[in-house]
C-alpha cells in the first residue's frame, strides 16, 4: 500500500511540472529505450524503461488517451494505462504503460483448439463490454466528439464527424469513381437503409494490436481509432485485408456476439473499389 501511495503521489506531482519539462525527460527516456530495447515495429511507439511506452507522431490525437482512460474506468477490459498525455503540434504525446504478452500476429496458427477458444472467449467478453456502451448521440465520432481515424476508409486524412449514420454511410462513395456509384448505392440499398446500433468501437482490431500472455488475452493496444460507430463496423473492419487468415476469421466470427453477414459481403465488395491511399 505504501509503495502505491508513493507512486501516485509522485505520479500527482510529476503532472504539475510543465509540459515542456516533461516532454524534454520523456525524450531523454526513448533515446535511452532505443539503446536498451531497440525499435518498435511502429515508427511512432517507443518502449521506455521503467515499463512504459511513448506515442506520439501523425495521426496520434488526444481522443486516444481518453478512450483509454474510459475504457480502463468503465470495463475490465486489460488497456494501457495513460500515465501522461500532452498536446504537441502533431497532435498529441503520450506515455503509458506496459502490458504483458506478445501480439497475436500468427500465433493463432499455434495454438491447440481449448487455447483458441478461451482466447475467443477472453476476446468475446471484451467485444461485450465495449459494444454495451452505446453512442451518446447519433453521431459517427471520433470518442470525444470530433473526427476519427479509419485505415479501411483513409489512410491519411481525418473523417467526419458525421451527424448520422447515413450521412457515414453516403461518405463512403467518395472513395471511388463516380461511375460506380449507381451499381454501388443499388447494391448497399438495404443494408445501409437498415438503421444499426451506434457503440463504442476499437476500430482497428488486428492481430498486431491484441496481446497474449500464455495464449490467454492479456491486451487490447492501439486505440488510435476508436470511435462511435455502427456495431457492424467493428466485426467487418476486423476482416479488411485478413480474409486469408483462416484462424483469425474463425475467432472474429465467435468472438462477435452478433456476425453481420449481409453487412460484411457488402463491405467486401466496397473493399475491391475503394481507393483508401
Amino acid at each position: 500500500m505504501l509503495s502505491t501511495f508513493v507512486r501516485n503521489t509522485f505520479h500527482r506531482i510529476w503532472l504539475l511540472f510543465p509540459s515542456k519539462i516533461r516532454l524534454f525527460v520523456y525524450h531523454r527516456l526513448i533515446a535511452i529505450g532505443l539503446r536498451l530495447y531497440g525499435e518498435t515495429t511502429s515508427s511512432r511507439t517507443f518502449r521506455l524503461p521503467f515499463n512504459l511506452y511513448a506515442k506520439f507522431g501523425k495521426n496520434i490525437r488526444m481522443s486516444e488517451a481518453e478512450v483509454m482512460r474510459f475504457i480502463s474506468k468503465k470495463t475490465t477490459i486489460p488497456v494501457p494505462s495513460v500515465i501522461d498525455s500532452i498536446k504537441v503540434p502533431t497532435g498529441a504525446f503520450i506515455v503509458m504503460s506496459k502490458l504483458p504478452g506478445r501480439t497475436v500476429r500468427d500465433g493463432l496458427n499455434f495454438m491447440t483448439p481449448n487455447e483458441k477458444a478461451l482466447f475467443t472467449r477472453d476476446l468475446g467478453k471484451c467485444l461485450q463490454q465495449l459494444h454495451a456502451i452505446t453512442a451518446p448521440d447519433s453521431r459517427v465520432s471520433a470518442f470525444g466528439g470530433g473526427p476519427f481515424q479509419d485505415y479501411r476508409i483513409d489512410h491519411d486524412g481525418k473523417l467526419g464527424p458525421f451527424a448520422t449514420e447515413d450521412q457515414f454511410h453516403e461518405s463512403l462513395y467518395g472513395y471511388f469513381l463516380p461511375e460506380k456509384w449507381p451499381h454501388m448505392k443499388e447494391l448497399a440499398r438495404d443494408v445501409h437503409g437498415t438503421p444499426h446500433r451506434l457503440c463504442l468501437t476499437h476500430n482497428d482490431l488486428s492481430p498486431t494490436n491484441i496481446l497474449i500472455e500464455n495464449n490467454r488475452l492479456s491486451g487490447l493496444i492501439d486505440w488510435e481509432c476508436a470511435a462511435w460507430l455502427p456495431e457492424y463496423w467493428e466485426y467487418t473492419k476486423s476482416m479488411y485485408l485478413r480474409t486469408e487468415y483462416k484462424e483469425w476469421v474463425e475467432v472474429m466470427k465467435l468472438a462477435h456476439p452478433q456476425i453481420y453477414q449481409r453487412e460484411y459481403e457488402l463491405e467486401f465488395e466496397f473493399w475491391g473499389i475503394s481507393y483508401p491511399w
